[in-house]
């Protein structure tokens, strides 16, 4: 008989946390599991869900609900779901209330909570985390597991909740759609007499892109061979353009903006630049690395991924980068552990 399986999540939009999910339903056996994947919005990585897995639209949330502290929410706020029952019920998200408050309610025989990020480093440089934080912090104790995708993640967690059961299972990465997609044909070339590097990911502050400006102005007065294009969009593109514009890097810096397919952009660069002030995982530097990319990232992001080296000094390994023949690694016994490690918090 399959195992029954309620997963929540607010949406499919782009972005880490979504692709995570897809890669991993994906994965999952759908001759040993069925699944329900409970849904406000379905965004554009909806078109990516596998055929075997049943949709359930929830109704919008109510915006004040991050503002309820999570006891109270328990206690009074019935989401009138459907009376299905479950062998496992998840909030894959981890952030957002009602996803948490639907995984308690459905009745299951377990509840699993996925964390995403380093919420010890968030709740230091982000003040908005710290409100929403002070009232969500108490939903943790519900839960008879948190999976968290890193090592440091883990860690983190741990001295900012006690007593939790917790787990480290790193997101699966779809090498296989990674290549596939890599090799459509896109309106975009680089110059290859050129080093390329690339930044994949949103313009947030996390991404620590403000960092790194500053040391691509170093990188030039040490080599003027390369471009560097940043994919990805967000509400600080206005400010690290006029970054740009005041370090003069204009010769040497294009945003791109979004791609719903960012891997045919990303085969034809040489480096992922990877500077984030603190990562869950870091996923993008596994698909640089599945398309054969030079990763380069500093040494305080080394316990978000066990897979990638860290340099001691990003900026000597700018200038160190050199042109080579690219070779796709599908990490084969990276995904093999975590299919191992799903199956076991399943119960198989």
């Amino acid at each position: 008989m399959k195992k029954k399986i309620a997963i929540f999540q607010p949406s499919l939009t782009i972005g880490g946390i979504e692709k995570s999910l897809i890669n991993l339903l994906n994965e999952l056996d759908e001759n040993k599991y069925e699944v329900d994947l409970y849904l406000f919005n379905k965004g554009d990585f909806y078109s990516l869900l596998p055929k075997y897995v049943n949709v359930i639209k929830l109704k919008k949330k109510n915006f004040f609900t991050q503002f309820i502290n999570f006891n109270f929410l328990y206690k009074h706020y019935n989401l009138g779901l459907e009376k299905k029952e479950y062998d496992i019920a998840i909030d894959f998200n981890g952030y957002n209330n009602i996803c948490s408050l639907g995984t308690l309610q459905v009745k299951s025989k377990k509840k699993i909570i996925w964390l995403h990020n380093d919420i010890k480093v968030k709740y230091k440089y982000e003040w908005k985390y710290r409100v929403l934080y002070h009232f969500f912090k108490d939903k943790f104790q519900y839960f008879d597991l948190v999976v968290g995708v890193s090592k440091k993640a883990i860690e983190s967690f741990k001295e900012m909740q006690k007593n939790i059961p917790c787990k480290v299972i790193p997101n699966y990465i779809n090498t296989k759609e990674i290549i596939k997609l890599s090799q459509e044909k896109v309106d975009f070339k680089v110059n290859k007499k050129k080093i390329n590097f690339v930044c994949l990911g949103r313009l947030h502050y996390q991404k620590g892109y403000d960092l790194l400006l500053p040391i691509i102005r170093k990188l030039v007065n040490e080599r003027k061979d390369f471009h560097l294009y940043f994919i990805g969009d967000g509400k600080r593109r206005t400010e690290l353009e006029m970054q740009v514009m005041n370090l003069k890097l204009r010769d040497y810096v294009t945003f791109l903006g979004a791609k719903k397919n960012p891997y045919a952009y990303l085969s034809q660069m040489d480096a992922l630049i990877f500077n984030s002030r603190y990562e869950g995982q870091g996923m993008v530097a596994l698909e640089a690395k599945c398309l054969g990319l030079d990763v380069i990232m500093p040494k305080h992001l080394e316990k978000y991924t066990s897979v990638v080296k860290c340099a001691d000094n990003v900026l000597d390994a700018l200038v160190e980068v050199k042109k080579k023949e690219k070779k796709v690694d599908e990490l084969v016994s990276y995904n093999k552990n975590i299919t191992k490690s799903i199956n076991e918090i399943l119960g198989d």
